[in-house]
């Protein structure tokens, strides 16, 4: 599978959630990626103080600091920082009230996720905190939200309210099972499938995504917006 010369999620940044835990690995994962095309990297370490209550923008950013230096600069890896927000209990009130205090993309994006196992009760209202305060908000990979297959009309709404959609490679594998693929295939009938990415947690899953085929029917990979996307 071919991968975009972007990849704006990503937990390679080492020893702050569930991905990455030693520098050397991240390198080795850096490595492969800039042989697979990939030229810009943006870490986005889990931020979740119920999963992972040490982890901080302070810390994010200290460990950032330290770990750039040791990207070899002949790899042509430019890097950046943002963060993978869980939409907890509360994170409307600072998406509102404080979102300066939030790490994200040069162009104010932030990138927003909910469980897998339920929706986030206050969603809307964090969307619509971050929309009103000039953020644009994306979220996280809708398509493992399976939940989500059976009111699909929801994702108009969240358009409608200023949300775009990033997509993992991996589930053009159909590797998350039939109720996923289905929530591929609306997003990408109407056009919103704005971006792939590794969403990188181990070496190993990374060489799935770049040796495994897509799974979807040929009509699909047809889409003008997946195929574009893919560079297909």
């Amino acid at each position: 599978m071919k991968i975009r010369t972007k990849d704006i999620h990503c937990h390679i940044l080492p020893g702050l959630d569930d991905g990455f835990q030693d520098a050397g690995k991240s390198l080795e994962a850096i490595r492969m990626l800039a042989k697979a095309g990939c030229r810009e990297i943006t870490f986005t370490p889990h931020i979740n103080p119920e999963q992972f209550p040490d982890t901080d923008e302070k810390l994010v950013r200290e460990r950032y600091a330290q770990f750039v230096k040791q990207i070899p600069p002949e790899l042509g890896i430019t890097t950046s920082l943002a963060a993978e927000y869980m939409i907890v209990n509360g994170f409307e009130k600072r998406a509102m009230e404080n979102p300066e205090s939030l790490l994200c993309s040069s162009d104010k994006s932030v990138l927003i996720e909910m469980s897998y196992y339920y929706r986030s009760p206050n969603l809307e209202e964090t969307v619509m905190g971050l929309v009103l305060n000039g953020y644009r908000p994306i979220i996280a990979h809708p398509e493992r939200y399976l939940y989500m297959a059976t009111c699909l009309d929801d994702f108009d709404s969240l358009r409608g309210s200023g949300c775009r959609f990033q997509l993992n490679y991996l589930s053009l594998a159909g590797y998350y099972g039939p109720s996923s693929v289905r929530i591929i295939k609306y997003l990408a009938k109407n056009g919103w499938c704005d971006f792939f990415s590794t969403d990188l947690h181990t070496v190993p899953q990374l060489y799935n995504i770049l040796h495994r085929p897509l799974a979807m029917p040929i009509r699909f990979s047809r889409n003008p917006a997946v195929r574009n996307l893919l560079q297909l």
